[in-house]
C-alpha cells in the first residue's frame, strides 16, 4: 500500500538573503509566473515565505536559489492532523512524540533532521 505525499518547500533562515540576490525563487516559480502570489519577499522580510497552500513543489526554486536556501521535502499526508511542534512558517515540523515507558530505556535513533532533539525537548517542557 503506497502512502501519499505532501511535497512541501522549507526556507533556511540561515541561509535565505532576500537582499542578496535578485529573487530567482520568485522570478522562476511557475504559480507566480501564473499570477498567484506562491512566493513573497517584501523589503521588510528577512527570508522569503513561500504559502504551503498555493506550492506545487516542483523544485525549481530550489535549483535557482544562488544560496541553497530551499529544499523540498516529502511529508506523508497523514500526519497533517498530528503536528506536536511547529517553528514557524517554511519551517521544520515535528509529527508525533515517542512514548516513554516507566522502567524502561528509552532512545531516539534516525537520521539528522528529523526532530529527536525537539521531541526531547517538548517530552521535557522546554518548548510549547
Amino acid at each position: 500500500m503506497s502512502e501519499k505525499l505532501e511535497r512541501i518547500a522549507i526556507v533556511s533562515s540561515d541561509r535565505c538573503k532576500p537582499k542578496k540576490c535578485r529573487q530567482e525563487c520568485k522570478k522562476s516559480c511557475p504559480v507566480v509566473r501564473m499570477g498567484k502570489l506562491c512566493i513573497e519577499v517584501t523589503s521588510k522580510d528577512r527570508i522569503a515565505y513561500i504559502s504551503e497552500e498555493l506550492c506545487i513543489g516542483c523544485g525549481i526554486c530550489v535549483k535557482k536559489c544562488p544560496f541553497d536556501a530551499i529544499q523540498i521535502i516529502n511529508l506523508p499526508k497523514n500526519l497533517e492532523k498530528e503536528t506536536v511542534h511547529r517553528f514557524g512558517a517554511n519551517a521544520f515540523k515535528l509529527h508525533r512524540l515517542p512514548t516513554p515507558r516507566p522502567g524502561q530505556v528509552l532512545g531516539l535513533v534516525g537520521t539528522n533532521g528529523i526532530g529527536k532533539s525537539t521531541a526531547l525537548k517538548v517530552l521535557a517542557a522546554k518548548l510549547k
